[in-house]
């Protein structure tokens, strides 16, 4: 009964994040840590996709639950990292600066406390040159819709950013939408 309900459960979550097999969960990348905010601007400029950025630190149990849950099998599932968004973690608590919006060195403490970030978890939405295009999400109002809440402010910042572009309003529609795509 328990190993019944266990496979279940994988096989919901398999289906909730896209990841067709373990292989193709593999070869993607985790949450990954912001180590230059320049060059990802940059990018986000070029591919004209936001900037998702968590502020969360390594004490925060309720960062580590964003990670796990939401972030990770967003990264892991492919269908989102220069996609429809460009997803990094800001760690807070961690000592080593890194570049800037202007390539200046950057302490991430100083930068969460300065954008009034540094209640974590904290989600903030920019565009390429640093202006937020989105609500932030303070917290975890609700875990288990907390996907489609960022799918919500992504499709905000689109149209914040003069994009026309749009995405379905949950994780299982994008998934559908993909599949639909690489059948035609």
């Amino acid at each position: 009964m328990v190993k019944a309900f266990m496979i279940s459960v994988v096989i919901s979550l398999c289906l909730l994040t896209g990841c067709d097999t373990s292989a193709q969960a593999a070869k993607h990348a985790h949450f990954k840590e912001l180590q230059n905010l320049q060059e990802l601007a940059m990018q986000s400029k070029q591919q004209q996709l936001p900037i998702l950025v968590m502020f969360g630190a390594e004490w925060c149990e309720f960062c580590q639950q964003l990670n796990e849950e939401i972030f990770t099998p967003m990264a892991l599932n492919g269908l989102y990292e220069g996609k429809v968004v460009f997803m990094r973690h800001v760690g807070v608590d961690e000592n080593q600066p890194i570049p800037g919006w202007d390539g200046q060195l950057i302490k991430k403490s100083r930068w969460a406390y300065a954008l009034n970030a540094d209640l974590t978890p904290t989600v903030l939405f920019f565009d390429g040159e640093g202006k937020e295009v989105a609500p932030r999400i303070v917290g975890i109002p609700e875990i288990t819709l907390y996907a489609g809440l960022i799918h919500q402010h992504l499709n905000i910042a689109y149209q914040n950013m003069g994009l026309d572009k749009q995405i379905p309003i949950t994780p299982e529609l994008l998934y559908l939408q993909a599949r639909q795509t690489q059948k035609n």
